[in-house]
């Protein structure tokens, strides 16, 4: 008879594998849209599990990085939008950002159905408790342009496996919003 013991090592090992599996993941860009051509989102395309990542683009390359987050922080933390189940800028994260890229990491998330889960991002209204980005919602960012990448991960185990890909994504990429 396995002990909780042995069984506990065997999962460790499996994990360590997962992780590494990670590195050789990649994003497949799916589109760029802002709050005026988000309709145009290949919806039935994205309709399966997996993990998505959400980026903003930096228009203004004469800007320093600090200067950027300062606007950034701003209006992501502008008082019509606060406690109202929304993800908060990142510290930790965003000290991982040295430079402006053309794309930040904003915002890295997973879901059983993708294409209902960035709808929500997209749409929810910001009075709406379920916890999203609610993009449209937020006037002072309709200008901006944003970059939609996706992995897909079908697997049988997905509770157990797609949280740990997550987390070592998150870490690798540090997107400067979040829950965790």
């Amino acid at each position: 008879m396995e002990t909780l013991q042995s069984i506990n090592f065997r999962l460790d090992e499996i994990k360590i594998e997962l992780e590494n599996f990670v590195e050789s993941l990649e994003f497949t860009e799916i589109c760029n849209f802002n709050m005026e051509n988000c309709e145009d989102i290949p919806w039935d395309l994205i309709n399966f599990q997996g993990i998505y990542l959400i980026e903003i683009q930096i228009k203004n390359k004469e800007v320093t990085f600090d200067d950027w987050l300062q606007k950034f922080k701003n209006d992501w933390e502008d008082e019509r939008y606060k406690r109202k189940f929304v993800p908060n800028i990142k510290l930790k994260r965003i000290r991982q950002h040295k430079e402006l890229s053309e794309w930040i990491p904003l915002y890295l998330g997973k879901s059983k159905n993708i294409s209902s889960r960035i709808f929500q991002h997209i749409y929810k209204d910001i009075n709406k408790t379920t916890f999203a980005l609610k993009l449209k919602a937020r006037e002072n960012i309709w200008k901006e342009n944003f970059r939609l990448s996706l992995i897909k991960i079908n697997s049988d185990n997905y509770d157990w496996i797609v949280p740990v890909i997550e987390r070592k994504l998150r870490d690798k990429l540090n997107p400067i919003i979040g829950k965790q």
